[in-house]
C-alpha cells in the first residue's frame, strides 16, 4: 500500500516475479468492473463513491489468496470496509513511504497518469494536494503496515530483495 507514484505497481510485480507469485494490481481489478474504463472515466461517469465501493469488494475478495502480491490502490486504505480487511489479513503489509516532493515528480513524470486518474482535490495534483491527501493517508498506512519501506532512494530491485526476504 502507498500514495499514488510511490511503486506499488512496479515494485509489485517485480515481487511476484520473484517469488514465483501471482499479482493483482487492484486499479485493473476495479477497472474490468466497469468494463475496462480508466479511473478518471469512472470518477466521471459514476462518482467516486461507485469507484471506492468497487475497490473495496476487489480488495476484500483478494485479501485472503495465497501466493499473490496485491498492489493496493492509493486510498484502499482509507476505505473502512477495506480496512478491516486489509487489518484481519494474514499476508505481510507493506507500505511503500516517499516524501510528498518524491511522489509529486514520480506521478508528473508518468505521461499516463493524468489521462487515466483523476486528481483528488481541487487543486488538481499539485504538490500542495499531494502534501495533503498524503497526510491524510499516511497515519493510516502506517497502521495497517506490518513493514515501513522507504522508496525514495532505493531501485525497483533494491526493493524486492528487501521484501523478498521478509516473505521468506
Amino acid at each position: 500500500m502507498g500514495y499514488r507514484g510511490s511503486g506499488k505497481s512496479s515494485v509489485g510485480r517485480a515481487l511476484a516475479d520473484r517469488l514465483g507469485w501471482r499479482f493483482v494490481d487492484l486499479d485493473d481489478a476495479v477497472r474490468e468492473r466497469f468494463g475496462g474504463a480508466t479511473i478518471a472515466t469512472i470518477w466521471a461517469e459514476h462518482g467516486e463513491p461507485a469507484f471506492r465501493a468497487a475497490e473495496s469488494d476487489a480488495a476484500v475478495e483478494r485479501l485472503g489468496e495465497a501466493g499473490l502480491v496485491l498492489a493496493l490502490g492509493g486510498g484502499t486504505p482509507m476505505q473502512p470496509g477495506a480496512a478491516g480487511a486489509i487489518r484481519a489479513s494474514p499476508a505481510l503489509k507493506v507500505y511503500l513511504h516517499a516524501p510528498a516532493e518524491v511522489l509529486h515528480d514520480r506521478i508528473h513524470a508518468d505521461a499516463a497518469s493524468a489521462s487515466e486518474r483523476p486528481a483528488l482535490t481541487a487543486s488538481g495534483g499539485d504538490l500542495a494536494e499531494v502534501r495533503r491527501v498524503l497526510a491524510e493517508r499516511e497515519p493510516r498506512y502506517r497502521a495497517l503496515a506490518d513493514v515501513v519501506v522507504d522508496t525514495a532512494d532505493a531501485t525497483t530491485d533494491e526493493l524486492v530483495e528487501r521484501l523478498a526476504a521478509r516473505v521468506g
